[in-house]
């Protein structure tokens, strides 16, 4: 697969049909499992602290742009990518392939009560759903979960608990799940389960979905300062070569 270097990161060069069409690929005939990693600046900055960290994100099949930061970066190195695939997206384009041909999801993260709302939440949206279970990351992380989750042999495995601990959480626990798709997808449980608000259309469609959580979330300010730091790495990435 195509892919751009974003300070260190490889980061998948595709989009959304194409994407789609390598999981149906997959599951026609599977050879091990998929490991997505939803990358938005904080995520590729925490690599940066991190060496085990980076190499978790590296051992990925498929590391996605999550968001206009990784995006603007790319167009800052002179090699843009052709689309951005957010996490929260992602879960539904995957959970409208699983109603659509019989495959199976699990839910695993959040808060408790989150994971088992988010469930029935998607269950609602896309009858028929094959919802193999539901946990919440704060229960239990360890092996004894992870053997629990894989019995339920599911296809899809959402699992929500925020970076870098669900990348990590997949990396060490993914060879339970031999044919499974796995991916992170940070907060996206508490939107499907209505305990966040998503940003409007408004404000997706013209890339200002990180202002609105700023505004709505003011908490998340010091996670925020990570974008225009991550900016400024990739400049000097840009100008040092």
């Amino acid at each position: 697969m195509d892919e751009i270097k974003i300070l260190d990161i490889p980061i998948t060069n595709i989009n959304k049909l194409e994407l789609l069409k390598g999981i149906d690929e997959h599951f026609q005939s599977p050879e091990g499992n998929l490991f997505f990693v939803t990358a938005n600046p904080e995520i590729i900055m925490l690599t940066k602290s991190s060496t085990s960290y980076k190499e978790v994100i590296k051992s990925a099949d498929y590391v996605l742009a999550d968001g206009i930061g990784v995006l603007i970066a790319s167009k800052i190195l002179g090699v843009p990518l052709r689309e951005k695939l957010p996490g929260y997206e992602l879960m539904h384009d995957f959970l409208a392939y699983a109603n659509w041909h019989g495959k199976t999801v699990y839910f695993f993260g959040a808060k408790p009560g989150v994971a088992e709302q988010a469930a029935k939440n998607a269950k609602a949206e896309y009858r028929g759903l094959k919802v193999a279970g539901f946990m919440d990351g704060y229960t239990n992380k360890g092996p004894l979960v992870a053997n629990e989750i894989a019995e339920t042999k599911p296809d899809f495995v959402f699992v929500a608990m925020g970076a870098p601990l669900q990348e990590r959480w997949i990396a060490k626990y993914k060879d339970l799940f031999p044919t499974s798709v796995l991916v992170g997808v940070g907060g996206s449980f508490d939107v499907l389960s209505g305990n966040v608000k998503r940003a409007p259309k408004f404000w997706t469609s013209n890339n200002l979905e990180w202002l609105y959580r700023l505004v709505t979330q003011p908490t998340r300010a010091k996670r925020m300062m990570q974008i225009p730091l991550f900016l400024v790495n990739v400049v000097r990435e840009r100008f040092s070569k």
